[in-house]
């Protein structure tokens, strides 16, 4: 099985608190839609490169 960098978790991560964030308490600021897409692009990059970016298990890597 291939490891998901820690990377990436994190980026995943991050996104989707900045959208939860931002539709629960940025509703009224003006620069609302901003910070809303950046949780997406950080969301959907994220959710993109998983299969681009797996480490091998090294167990499984016959040398």
């Amino acid at each position: 099985m291939a490891k998901i960098p820690i990377f990436l978790k994190l980026m995943i991560g991050i996104g989707m608190m900045i959208i939860l964030t931002s539709l629960y308490f940025l509703k009224d600021h003006p620069y609302y839609l901003w910070v809303r897409w950046t949780g997406n692009i950080l969301l959907i990059v994220g959710i993109v490169w998983i299969p681009f970016t797996k480490e091998a298990d090294k167990k499984q890597v016959n040398t």
